[in-house]
């Protein structure tokens, strides 16, 4: 008997950290990754709602060096179940949400370092998203979630479409 899962109102606090994936580049590369914070209420039917900081760092490359590329990013979102198991242990989600956020290229110095002017510019940003998560309970209150997320930025001067995978653990109080 699991009495304490998923009850309505239930409030979460969820950690998470992953790798934006990148079109024709390696998974893994220093000084590329994303970090999250998460707080989530679950509603009725085991969905939950939830508000999320992240910050993502990536390093586009540019001849023999990179211009560095970071998000600071707000989203407000919905996750609906698809299937879980009859224990209720395991689930997968989809969801969506909505994004705010500041991106900032370069640090926000206009010259490269050869000399040449960035013509894209650090800005504002706005969108919207598209979560996939696999959430397994541990314990009545501790999950460790594996997702995937596609946030799409308008305002953006780069990549427009940002995919990322990501892993964390979830503490629901």
């Amino acid at each position: 008997m699991h009495a304490q899962r998923l009850l309505p109102r239930q409030t979460g606090v969820e950690i998470t950290a992953g790798v934006p994936v990148i079109q024709n580049e390696k998974l893994i590369q220093p000084e590329t990754f994303t970090v999250g914070v998460s707080f989530n209420r679950y509603l009725k039917a085991e969905n939950y709602t939830f508000l999320s900081a992240l910050y993502e760092r990536q390093n586009l490359p540019y001849g023999k060096s990179n211009v560095p590329l970071t998000d600071a990013l707000l989203l407000a979102g919905y996750m609906h179940p698809l299937l879980s198991d009859g224990g209720k242990n395991a689930f997968v989600y989809a969801g969506v949400s909505a994004l705010a956020g500041y991106e900032e290229l370069n640090r926000g110095e206009s010259v490269l370092p050869d000399g040449a002017e960035l013509l894209d510019r650090s800005r504002i940003v706005g969108g919207g998203g598209l979560h996939l998560t696999v959430e397994l309970f541990l314990s009545d209150h501790l999950l460790f979630v594996v997702g995937s997320r596609g946030l799409f930025l308008f305002g953006s001067d780069v990549y427009p479409f940002r995919p990322t995978i990501s892993a964390g653990f979830r503490i629901n109080l």
